[in-house]
């Protein structure tokens, strides 16, 4: 019996032992191109037109999938907590439908010149999930204000938005607008919208949106409200409407600080009562951020909601006044 092992055998498990000491030099994300060429990194993104890989020797690459024939992936896509990016989870195992979320929420300070004794609540959040084909957005607001032991304004508003996309930048928006008040007559309005949307960026740090919806909006006040009455005749009025709305997010001087603005303009297309006319509105808001760290953050804003609206009586209409203003110092956290 030969105690030596044939040449070719050797040289088989010379090879094999060189490859299995090779194998953690390749624990990477692998793409190959179609030019023949070969890129080894981590993969930070991935859509349908785009796939965005850290390399070790330099910036992120933003490649065109049309340009990688293959990849391998080192790992299955895992959640990724980022201050703007969110989590990046795959219910299925399959990184091309990975789910994206992010969060956030704000304590707000509100701004006053006057210097009467006041206490102010105001909370903001929204949740936001999302995929290639769909997102799904829930915001939320709270407020609660007093003036010399009076209370001002206590209501809250939810509004969940379903966004079905097209492509990607295409997309169908529906969307419910609630809002309750605790104090003023006007107990609640009710937005029921749908229609397109078009995103100019498919970024997790970036975005800007339009969009543009018809509906109604449905309005309600409290009983014993006896001007309503003589206007309406009843405690409900419906407002169909058009309007066009915007979402817009800048990061900028190394990402720490973030330029947005948001909001709807609103013309209302029939009224409900000859003696009162709501022509529009405009419900906006603009400011930037400061991020401390990944997950906090100091914001500055400045908000506007404006009614045009008028009583129609026999002398002429009498404008009035449906004008707020509004300057926030919020501390947050996102996700």
């Amino acid at each position: 019996m030969n105690p030596f092992l044939p040449l070719g055998t050797l040289w088989r498990l010379l090879c094999l032992c060189a490859l299995l000491g090779a194998a953690p030099l390749w624990a990477a994300d692998i793409l190959w191109m179609h030019n023949g060429d070969r890129l080894s990194g981590k993969i930070e993104e991935m859509t349908d037109k785009m796939v965005r890989i850290k390399l070790p020797y330099g910036e992120p690459l933003t490649i065109a999938r049309s340009a990688i024939m293959r990849w391998r992936l080192d790992k299955p896509y895992k959640p990724k907590p980022t201050a703007k990016g969110g989590f990046d989870f795959s219910p299925l195992g399959i990184a091309e439908n990975a789910w994206h979320m992010t969060g956030n929420g704000d304590v707000n300070i509100k701004l006053k010149s006057n210097t009467s004794q006041s206490n102010d609540v105001n909370l903001k959040g929204a949740f936001e999930v999302a995929n290639m084909d769909w997102r799904y957005t829930l915001e939320g607001e709270y407020n609660y204000e007093t003036t010399d032991g009076k209370t001002d304004s206590h209501d809250y508003q939810l509004k969940p938005i379903m966004d079905i996309f097209f492509d990607q930048s295409w997309f169908w928006r529906t969307s419910v607008d609630y809002e309750y008040d605790m104090v003023e007559t006007d107990y609640l309005s009710l937005d029921l919208g749908s229609g397109p949307g078009y995103r100019f960026w498919n970024d997790k740090k970036r975005r800007l949106e339009l969009i543009a919806q018809g509906g109604v909006r449905h309005a309600y006040w409290r009983d014993g409200n006896d001007a309503i009455m003589e206007l309406f005749g009843k405690l409900h009025a419906s407002y169909p409407f058009a309007n066009l709305g915007w979402d817009y997010r800048q990061p900028v001087w190394d990402e720490r600080i973030e330029l947005f603005s948001k909001g709807t303009y609103i013309k209302y297309l029939d009224q409900d009562s000859p003696l009162f006319t709501l022509n529009q509105s405009v419900n906006g808001s603009i400011g930037m951020r400061y991020y401390f760290n990944d997950n906090v953050r100091l914001s500055w804003s400045s908000e506007l909601d404006w009614d045009d609206a008028w009583i129609n009586g026999p002398d002429g209409h009498i404008t009035l006044d449906g004008r707020e203003w509004r300057q926030f110092i919020s501390l947050g956290a996102s996700f």
